[in-house]
């Protein structure tokens, strides 16, 4: 039993670095985007599409749809927050995958109760597959709060403060150097 799932927790730590070998090519990474405007009117979520020297464009996070892009200009623009997409969920299946295997290792580590004990006795498999399952569930917990961090821009309307972030803001968007 200890050597099944020994041998099984490696195969699954493994499994995952040899998937990413195959992955030759290179994926357009998304990123959302949260804009709050200078004069507080509105808060604009979306993804980020493209930042040229003048503005920011930003299309619906749903449809994708370039024909109805909201254009903010870059004078307009209070806080710029951005985080990639689907980064939370990849937090969840982190943490969960780490608290299985950090709670499996304890309970191997703690070893067999002895079974002459008064009220509860374990194995140690009993007790990696307990520690596991509850560790599990903790870091699937506090893994999408340790993901969902987003990156914040204070701009406050301020076009030198933007043009030296611009490189850094057309790096999250899905249209890279746009010279419109």
């Amino acid at each position: 039993m200890k050597s099944l799932f020994i041998t099984l927790l490696g195969i699954i730590l493994i499994i995952p670095v040899g998937l990413k070998a195959q992955n030759n090519k290179n994926k357009i990474k998304v990123h959302k985007v949260w804009v709050t405007l200078l004069n507080g009117s509105r808060l604009i979520k979306g993804n980020l599409y493209s930042a040229n020297k003048d503005r920011i464009r930003i299309v619906d996070n749903d449809s994708f749809d370039i024909s109805n892009l909201t254009t903010i200009n870059v004078q307009d623009i209070d806080v710029l927050k951005i985080r990639r997409k689907g980064k939370v969920g990849k937090g969840v299946w982190i943490g969960a995958v780490t608290g299985l295997a950090v709670g499996g290792i304890i309970g191997f580590a703690s070893g067999d109760d002895d079974p002459d004990q008064w009220l509860w006795s374990s194995t140690a498999e009993e007790k990696a597959l307990g520690s596991g399952i509850l560790l599990s569930i903790v870091g699937a917990g506090v893994g999408p709060l340790i993901a969902s961090k987003k990156e914040v821009i204070r701009l406050n309307g301020n076009i030198e403060i933007y043009n030296e972030q611009l490189g850094a803001i057309q790096s999250y968007s899905l249209m890279r150097n746009v010279k419109e």
